[in-house]
């Protein structure tokens, strides 16, 4: 065995330890942002079809810790929407494009809640805020990645039934 055929095989292994190892590190950052754009779609479903999220006049409420449940369910929700939000953020690779719009959209809640307990009476107000805020944050989303679904949040409607089944209008009495 000469010389050249040890450079060639030694050149050869390098080469293709080289390659595999690149198609390794494409393949894994495929995956990330095929995780990531899944992660983000999630997180743009679950603020779709948030109803408490749905557009209203932002009138004032007198007294909505006692006299409005909404207020609560909204305040409850949003919560967890915070949570939803910490999800999908844990799935973004560590210097994501999306990191700082899912930050603002977590401080969007934040401001929400905050200013909700601060004013209650202006609950509706502060999440009609909150909406435009959301949904100025899913547009920039969508405006990096074409994979990302464009919907707007808490607008999120049934589809329509099968032809000819009608929902029943009255309950039928307790059987004894």
């Amino acid at each position: 065995m000469s010389w050249w055929d040890v450079v060639t095989v030694t050149v050869g292994a390098f080469v293709g330890a080289g390659a595999a190892f690149a198609s390794n590190l494409l393949v894994r950052l495929i995956e990330s942002r095929r995780r990531e754009a899944s992660a983000l779609n999630e997180l743009i479903t679950e603020i779709h079809f948030r109803r408490v999220l749905r557009r209203v006049a932002p009138r004032l409420s007198p007294n909505p810790r006692a006299l409005d449940p909404v207020y609560e369910q909204a305040r409850h929700s949003i919560s967890a929407m915070r949570g939803e939000i910490r999800r999908a953020r844990r799935a973004l690779r560590p210097r994501s494009s999306a990191l700082p719009v899912l930050n603002e959209m977590t401080l969007a809640c934040n401001t929400f809640l905050d200013d909700s307990d601060d004013a209650p009476e202006r609950y509706r107000l502060h999440l009609m805020q909150l909406h435009a805020r959301l949904n100025a944050s899913v547009r920039r989303l969508r405006s990096d990645r074409r994979s990302i679904s464009d919907l707007e949040p808490g607008e999120a409607h049934l589809g329509a039934t099968v032809q000819g089944l009608t929902a029943p209008t009255t309950a039928l009495p307790v059987d004894d």
